[in-house]
């Protein structure tokens, strides 16, 4: 369980009460771990955490022993994915667009679209973003990837467009954040949820997207960031667009240190993943209450 769920799940449930450290830090029981992976196997079961948080633990051990014949098939298999990445990759390597689509789009079938969100195209996006940076990739290299990806993630996304009578979710980024690859992998996974998505771009002001929201009707805002504190304004942002949408919308701030920004804002709304299977669940959790 990550960091992030597991915080969010004791600021709105309560689900357990660690004691403190001299220094302040989390000090969780055997009794507290184990309540904690029997909520995380309930709740990747279908259950909502809502309703097996008031469980006893004795309650949820029963409950999950339940549960396991109605455990879902098997992951796909390492070498799979990792033929779709190296397929992928030399595709990017040889300036292959057409290729890279084909690979891409093909991977969608064969490994299914969770695999395909979580394991390929997420790891791929950080070796393209790291190699940029280290100047290992070419510029042209890493836009015709990146033009490619977005291309595969609106095809994935299209389809849910009023079509899967799901709650409705809104994405994009704040105003100074001009990277909405997250965002469009936000996106697609919410439509795969059963989500319907309203994909607004990049470098959108808080009073956009809280007007997006009510127009639209959408339970979630979704708000991706490369790094929420390394962008002025960030944090402000995220207090005006609460303040602006109706109290019954939360906002899911995603990204990898969306989490530091819990402490600062104290709002029972906001929920801060770092990987798209905590996305995954938050979204299942708020789909259900």
């Amino acid at each position: 369980m990550s960091p992030t769920l597991l915080r969010a799940w004791e600021r709105r449930y309560g689900v357990v009460e660690p004691g403190r450290s001299e220094g302040g830090q989390r000090l969780y029981s055997d009794d507290d771990i184990e309540r904690l992976l029997l909520l995380k196997r309930a709740t990747d079961a279908g259950r909502a955490i809502r309703r097996v948080a008031e469980l006893e633990t004795d309650a949820l051990r029963e409950l999950v022993r339940e549960d396991r014949s109605a455990m879902g098939p098997a992951q796909v298999g390492d070498e799979r994915v990792d033929g779709a990445l190296a397929a992928a990759w030399s595709a990017v390597e040889e300036m292959d667009a057409e290729g890279l689509e084909t690979e891409l789009r093909r991977a969608v079938v064969t490994l299914g679209a969770s695999a395909f969100t979580d394991r390929l195209v997420a790891p791929l996006l950080r070796t393209i973003g790291e190699r940029w940076a280290e100047g290992r990739m070419r510029p042209a290299h890493e836009h015709m990837a990146t033009e490619v990806i977005k291309r595969v993630l609106h095809w994935m996304v299209e389809p849910s467009r009023g079509e899967t009578g799901g709650p409705g979710v809104v994405v994009g980024t704040l105003s100074g954040e001009m990277h909405e690859l997250g965002a469009l992998l936000a996106g697609a996974t919410a439509a795969l949820e059963g989500w319907n998505v309203t994909f607004l771009g990049q470098d959108l002001p808080p009073d956009e997207f809280a007007h997006a929201a009510e127009t639209v009707s959408a339970r979630v805002v979704g708000i991706s960031t490369v790094n929420p504190l390394a962008v002025d304004g960030i944090p402000g942002q995220l207090e005006s667009l609460l303040e602006a949408l109706p109290s019954g919308v939360s906002v899911v701030l995603g990204g990898p240190a969306a989490s530091a920004l819990l402490d600062r804002i104290a709002d029972s709304r906001l929920y801060a993943v770092e990987s798209l299977t905590d996305f995954r669940t938050i979204l299942g959790e708020l789909a259900r209450d």
